[in-house]
């Protein structure tokens, strides 16, 4: 009997560094399905059964993907924009730590380096939570 895996179009293998706490997708900015897949997603981990929220860490609101066609009941999404793109990672450092939300999501335009990847996951173990990092290739 033989065994096929699929990989999703938009997904970036990490090498496993630690407490599988933080994962890491890779989708193009341009493509025609990011938006809406990426609505999705926000909207599936939101109606997560644990009552801590979902946290969107970003250098611009979530709404306006939400708006998208996307059912919106039930939502339990805390959104954290900053215009510092620098200060993203240390802002969901602090927001995984605090444990108040059960997942934080943080979009990038640029691949973590090593020792962010490493900061996420000690944060994402102290508060008991995961971590998404969305990378936007142009």
């Amino acid at each position: 009997m033989t065994c096929l895996e699929q990989m999703p179009l938009h997904y970036t293998a990490v090498p496993d560094t630690g407490n599988g706490l933080v994962t890491e997708i890779s989708m193009r900015s341009d493509a025609h399905l990011s938006r809406p897949m990426l609505a999705a997603m926000m909207v599936e981990l939101s109606g997560n059964d644990d009552q801590r929220w979902l946290c969107w860490v970003a250098d611009r609101p979530l709404k306006p993907l939400l708006n998208s066609g996307t059912s919106q009941n039930g939502q339990k999404i805390l959104q954290v924009v900053s215009n510092s793109t620098r200060d993203l990672s240390e802002i969901a450092i602090r927001a995984l730590e605090r444990g108040k939300s059960h997942t934080v999501a943080i979009l990038l335009e640029r691949p973590l380096r090593e020792d962010e990847r490493i900061a996420l996951e000690n944060a994402a173990l102290a508060g008991n939570a995961e971590c998404l990092v969305i990378f936007m290739q142009s």
